[in-house]
């Protein structure tokens, strides 16, 4: 039996394990806030405005162009604004919602049908299904699922990632015991959609219960459920095909490059759900655990609803709390509990506010080094980072940095790396954009004088042109004068002779 060992990474414990395993439906929200931007594509755009009245399913927002996306009305009701409001996003930014006041009935919008024989679909109609299911990744990263399956047409193998390997995240746990069959037909309408021949389910060795259950419901010899071990990133997407399928893929391309698709397990079971089922995506499992919860659990809850409405179940203490939405290590801190889920909130952290430790000077210890998955060397990037050295960085390679944070975790400093490589990565493609802007500048201002000084040598070389014309004109009409003179004279001389 292969290890799908890995090096680098950390094994971090569960530190609010849950002990109930049943995924618990929240009631529908009596008012919805649906965030409009997109990891990918831009920011949609409305379908509907205040006023309006909408049903359960019904698009309301979307986006065009190279990754076009949908949003649908996660309730039945009226539209009640359209306005900016905080969303969970690492800027802390304003983003645009369109609230949905709730009518009480949770009416849904007729939608035709795929088939419920996916295989008699074409390929295209299933990719065209997941588009206008809005089905997004939803491990975290947010990208348009449908275009990530047309540009992975005929790969050889799918990824379906079952690792869940952020400690304290449990939903895709859940989702994996609780709906196996639906994974299961999910993995083969992906495999339809993108033409693979085989696909592997991996899973962290620590989830034997989903393992167990999977395999009850796989009676297809193309799938594959394999467990790997429970360390700490095993689910980084390069990380993974390297471990089960020994390809490495460089900086700067992609999976598809090399006949891989990755897709997270819950993405699965929304694709299951869009193509059989007929259902767009307008709920999804989230995990609410933390320190202040008196009861860690996993909850089926509608996009749009508040983080405080779901947590609400799990009986938060009364203390200061401090909120985190998806992981320990890459999650985002928010500034309180009223923002609402989206496609991407797979986890809610309610913490009891603490002190952060204290940031020391680096120690040059190299336990960074030892602990990076992506065999990157952060002790180096963070001087680089820290004097805003970007080239330096860069030929450090630090645009493969996937933000993982295990060199914090191990850091005996305490100093915040991973977010000196997010600065320095943003500061990196401001430079390059700046630079971009100066080279086009530079190129515009050389061909104006380029221009400029073609325009004077062209009119030059015509007026001299023109000179030399109007000197062989005006010697031609000397010459054409002298010649009629001649003529005249002649004319005269035989005039004298005759008389």
């Amino acid at each position: 039996m292969a290890s799908y060992a890995f090096k680098g990474g950390v094994r971090i414990p569960n530190p609010y394990p849950i002990k109930k395993p049943e995924v618990k439906q929240v009631a529908p929200p009596e008012q919805a806030a649906l965030f409009l931007q997109q990891r990918a594509g831009g920011e949609q755009k409305p379908c509907v405005k205040v006023g309006d009245k909408v049903l359960t399913g019904q698009v309301i927002a979307k986006t065009s162009g190279k990754y076009p996306s949908y949003t649908h009305a996660s309730i039945s009701g009226v539209v009640l604004a359209i306005e900016k409001r905080p969303i969970p996003h690492p800027s802390g930014i304003d983003g645009v919602c369109i609230v949905i006041d709730s009518d009480g009935k949770d009416k849904w919008i007729e939608i035709e049908k795929c088939d419920q024989d996916f295989l008699r679909c074409a390929p295209s109609k299933v990719i065209q299904r997941i588009r206008e299911a809005g089905i997004v990744g939803m491990g975290g990263a947010g990208f348009p699922t449908h275009a990530k399956i047309s540009n992975a047409q005929g790969a050889q193998t799918l990824i379906v990632n079952a690792t869940e390997c952020e400690p304290g995240i449990m939903c895709d746990d859940a989702l994996m015991q609780h709906y196996p069959r639906e994974i299961i037909r999910g993995v083969e309408v992906l495999m339809h959609g993108c033409g693979a021949k085989k696909s592997i389910i991996a899973i962290e060795d620590d989830k034997q219960e989903a393992f167990n259950s999977l395999l009850m419901y796989n009676f297809n010899a193309h799938i594959e459920i394999v467990q790997i071990p429970t360390k700490y990133t095993s689910g980084a997407e390069k990380i993974l095909i390297k471990t089960l399928l020994d390809i490495e893929i460089p900086s700067g391309e992609f999976a598809s490059d090399y006949g891989v698709l990755c897709q997270n397990v819950g993405t699965v079971k929304a694709i299951y759900d869009a193509v059989i089922d007929n259902k767009p995506l307008i709920s999804r499992i989230v995990t609410v655990t933390g320190s202040a919860v008196k009861e860690p659990r996993n909850y089926e809850a509608r996009l749009g609803a508040s983080f405080a409405s779901v947590a609400a179940q799990s009986k938060p203490n009364n203390k200061v709390h401090q909120i985190r939405m998806g992981g320990m290590m890459m999650g985002v801190d928010v500034p309180n509990i009223e923002h609402s889920i989206g496609k991407i909130t797979n986890c809610i952290f309610v913490n009891n506010a603490t002190l952060k430790p204290s940031v020391q000077s680096c120690i040059r210890c190299g336990q960074c080094n030892e602990v990076c998955p992506v065999g990157l060397l952060p002790q180096q990037l963070f001087w680089y980072a820290k004097s805003e050295n970007m080239d330096r960085a860069m030929d450090y390679n630090l645009r493969d940095c996937i933000e993982c944070r295990c060199c914090d975790i191990v850091c005996p400093s305490h100093i915040p790396l991973a977010q000196y490589f997010s600065f320095a990565k943003a500061l990196h493609y401001k430079q390059t954009k700046e630079q971009q802007k100066a080279d086009v500048a530079r190129e515009r201002f050389e061909f104006k004088e380029f221009r400029v000084e073609r325009n004077k040598a062209e009119r030059s070389e015509m007026m001299a042109r023109k000179k030399e014309e109007l000197k062989k004109k005006m010697a031609e009409d000397k010459t054409q004068k002298d010649k009629i003179a001649q003529a005249v004279a002649r004319v005269k001389n035989k005039g004298v002779l005759k008389k």
